[in-house]
């Protein structure tokens, strides 16, 4: 959940981050020396030392970007709906046609568009109020607390920067054309052959060619000399072409979100989306699904945490921030198709239906769900700064369902990008350099408090599995008391003081069940 200008850079706020490994794969499941990860390896030898067996099968529902189910990690790790066949219709009768494996809620019923792309939450609310405001100069508009919510966004999605930056593109579009006009007056320059380079060394004077230069000469620097002046002309043309579409598209522009169907102020309206869970951009699913229950098939050191779990694929994040419907609508499937566990590595700062997503979370505490949810990589003490989602009941209290998971390093301490917070934050895990299965049936090493989450996701559905007596509330306090405690600066980062720890967690279900 890094936050920038939505115009700058789409980037996820717990999308993970590629890192250079310098421990071990599977380090992470690990506790001993330096190696400060979740002991999973001696929970399970523990495990079957005491001679306990799994006595239910586990089912994680994975809210995320989708997953590559033609990986060969996932393949045998994928829920199978055994109500469901492959034949165009609802055989279950569930309200989703072919959910083999779960359902996308970012895409029309045809499958004739999968939305990828959503930019921040920020940009939509200005986008949505601009029309309303738009020509107040001054005065005062007659709600003054929905004027301000605007001007609040408006600021935050950067919208009067990337206008300055614009009307800066425009200056350069003049000289490009100035400068591509004199070039054709040369005879001595053919521009299907000239290079930046060349650009540079011509034997051009006059105040034309003077202010040309001082205008475009950032872009010539930056782009090398071998570059070609019609490439760097065409270039500039494209993100030119595409500022001023985004600049009309505010108002112009309908959101894509909204070709679903769907009423997207009806939380009941939730049948809609289709069974596509392998689209473009599910890398970041990928990987979550693999943390959890990766079977390690080209190499066994990237298994999963529990590997055993079942992985319930329910596409609901895009690239930006997620839509609260999308959200509350994935956790109501999640619960109403049997998972026990809910993997949430996502979230955001500014949420307009965050009643919806919190009627969900009370649905799944009333059908006994754990979700699991990351804390966000913007290294902020979300205790002062609200995260969602918030996770709190009318009366302002948690959930007793819910766990946000912080992520700490090798060393056991607090990763400097991990979000914290002594009320808002329940525990710590290993969220770095960790390596996962991503589309592709390739590997990759990365970082983030959406690592993190889903190792306790996976710690969460041993104890299930093995336990299935225990509430999702007995679990959640189970991870809390039995935390090893972080290696800190004497500072507390969250309200255990500790990193997931899955000997200890399993020691004392044991004594629950006792």
């Amino acid at each position: 959940m890094r936050r920038v200008y939505y115009w700058v850079a789409m980037l996820l706020a717990a999308l993970p981050v590629i890192a250079e490994a310098q421990s071990p794969p599977g380090w992470h499941k690990v506790c001993k020396d330096s190696l400060q990860g979740a002991n999973v390896m001696e929970a399970l030898r523990f495990l079957k030392k005491q001679g306990r067996k799994i006595r239910q099968q586990i089912v994680v529902g994975v809210i995320d970007t989708g997953v590559d189910t033609a990986a060969v990690d996932l393949k045998d790790a994928l829920w199978r709906n055994e109500k469901e066949i492959l034949n165009g219709k609802d055989d279950d009768h569930n309200g989703y046609v072919d959910d083999l494996h779960g359902w996308n809620f970012l895409g029309t019923a045809d499958a004739s568009f999968n939305m990828t792309s959503a930019g921040s939450e920020e940009f939509r609310e200005f986008k949505r109020l601009y029309p309303k405001y738009k020509n107040i100069v001054s005065g005062k508009p007659a709600d003054a607390e929905e004027y301000a919510y605007y001007q609040k966004m408006r600021k935050k999605a950067g919208i009067d920067s990337y206008i300055r930056f614009y009307e800066y593109t425009s200056v350069k579009d003049k000289a490009y054309r100035c400068a591509d006009s004199l070039l054709a007056t040369l005879p001595q320059v053919s521009k299907d052959t000239l290079t930046v380079g060349g650009l540079m060394n011509l034997p051009v004077e006059g105040k034309e060619w003077e202010n040309v230069f001082k205008v475009l000469l950032a872009d010539i620097y930056r782009s090398g000399r071998s570059v070609s002046w019609n490439a760097l002309l065409e270039k500039h043309r494209k993100d030119f072409a595409l500022m001023k579409q985004r600049l009309d598209g505010i108002e112009n522009d309908a959101d894509k979100r909204l070709m679903m169907g769907d009423d997207m102020d009806n939380p009941d309206d939730r049948f809609y989306g289709n069974s596509c869970l392998q689209v473009e951009g599910c890398e970041h699913g990928t990987f979550v699904a693999g943390v959890i229950a990766g079977q390690g098939v080209a190499d066994a050191s990237v298994t999963g945490v529990f590997p055993q779990a079942s992985v319930m694929v329910i596409r609901a994040v895009p690239d930006g921030d997620e839509y609260d419907k999308d959200i509350a609508s994935a956790i109501r499937y999640a619960v109403d198709n049997g998972a026990k566990v809910i993997n949430m590595s996502l979230g955001k700062y500014v949420s307009p239906r965050a009643d919806m997503v919190g009627w969900a979370i009370d649905y799944a505490a009333r059908h006994d769900v754990l979700i699991v949810q990351a804390a966000g990589n913007n290294g902020l003490n979300v205790d002062s700064i609200p995260v969602f989602p918030m996770a709190r009941d009318a009366m302002g209290k948690r959930y007793p369902n819910y766990i946000r998971v912080g992520a700490s390093d090798v060393m056991g301490r607090r990763c400097a990008f991990s979000n914290y917070g002594v009320s808002e934050v329940d525990l710590f895990a290993p969220g770095e350099e960790v390596t996962s299965v991503i589309p592709g049936n390739s590997y990759m090493i990365s970082e983030g408090t959406s690592v993190a989450a889903p190792i306790v996701s996976g710690i969460a559905a041993m104890l299930r599995a093995y336990f299935p007596g225990l509430t999702a509330s007995q679990v959640k306090e189970i991870l809390k008391q039995s935390v090893r405690p972080m290696l800190t600066d004497g500072k507390r980062y969250s309200s255990s003081g500790g990193i997931v720890d899955a000997l200890a967690a399993v020691k004392l279900a044991i004594k629950y069940r006792l």
